[in-house]
């Protein structure tokens, strides 16, 4: 057995726990500051932050939107029933994917039709706002940057 790998592995292991925690962390600071930043953005009429960070690297902060059917009341069985009925069974095994059946409401609405009305009898919309962050294309470390770089080499 070679001691040198598995402890180099579990070194690995150890460490990638740390990270997972850290993250786990950042994550929640983030959940609890969200709200006050997504309401002074909305107050302010903005859709979009670019800051600088220390380091010099650039984050652009702006507003996601996302609409998501979930079923009203949480009765899933009853949008697996009406899906089934509206002749959307492709949407639906013993359940649906919420992911694919939020994917075809926000197309429908997008292309100005209404959904049927035993579906929307059981299903709510949510809008879900957050904000998220990318690193802004002028950052050295994006990887806009860098594809830019590397075309400017082979031209």
């Amino acid at each position: 057995m070679d001691m040198n790998l598995a402890k180099q592995v579990a070194t690995l292991i150890a460490e990638k726990r740390r990270l997972e925690d850290s993250l786990r962390a950042v994550k929640d600071l983030i959940s609890a500051l969200e709200p006050e930043l997504l309401n002074e953005l909305m107050e302010q009429q903005m859709d979009r932050l670019h800051i600088t960070v220390e380091g010099g690297e650039k984050i652009t902060l702006y507003i996601h939107r996302v609409l998501w059917a979930k079923p009203k009341n949480g009765d899933r069985q009853s949008v697996v029933a009406t899906l089934k009925h509206c002749g959307l069974s492709d949407f639906v095994t013993e359940n649906y994917n919420s992911n694919t059946l939020s994917a075809y409401v926000r197309e429908r609405l997008a292309g100005g039709d209404h959904l049927e009305p035993t579906l929307d009898d059981v299903i709510q919309l949510d809008e879900v706002i957050s904000i998220r962050g990318r690193r802004s294309s002028s950052s050295p470390e994006s990887l806009t940057a860098k594809a830019t770089r590397t075309l400017g080499e082979k031209i």
